[in-house]
């Protein structure tokens, strides 16, 4: 009866740890400042590539909220499906990030290669003043870091 007894405290003892670690730890989430009319966004490519012709929506959708777009180098680029190399994605991506002009990035599309330039990412000035970073699917490479950095992203496209 004793084994069962641990067994079964070991076992409510876990499944209130998985329970409530995360609700500790969304507390403490980190919120970017909310974006208003004027705010700028930036549209790259972190991993497959993508032309500014099919971002036009995109960018008509930012504008009339009353937003500012800029571009970012890896839009149009192409290297086999990717939006350029390695190293030109991951300082586009950089650049973006460390720009005070730049209230958000929106890594226009997923697929294969975020996972490839993330350890290039240095993510000491975003710490100090972070902003929102939007995408999806291979973009969950960014997602996860910066959500252990306790800061909160925007999952979608």
């Amino acid at each position: 009866m004793k084994k069962n007894y641990n067994r079964n405290t070991l076992f409510i003892a876990l499944a209130s740890l998985l329970f409530f670690i995360p609700i500790i730890h969304a507390q403490k989430m980190i919120t970017p400042k909310f974006l208003q009319k004027g705010d700028t966004v930036a549209i790259l490519a972190t991993a497959r590539k993508i032309d500014a012709s099919t971002l036009k929506p995109a960018i008509k959708l930012l504008e009339s909220w009353g937003l500012n777009v800029v571009l970012g180098r890896t839009i149009g680029k192409d290297e086999n499906q990717l939006a350029g190399p390695d190293w030109l994605r991951a300082t586009d991506f950089q650049e973006m990030l460390d720009n005070p002009t730049i209230s958000a990035i929106w890594a226009a599309k997923g697929g294969y290669g975020t996972v490839r330039i993330i350890d290039r990412i240095d993510f000491s000035r975003f710490k100090k003043k972070p902003k929102w970073i939007v995408g999806f699917s291979d973009v969950t490479v960014l997602h996860s870091h910066l959500n252990n950095m306790d800061v909160e992203t925007i999952h979608g496209m």
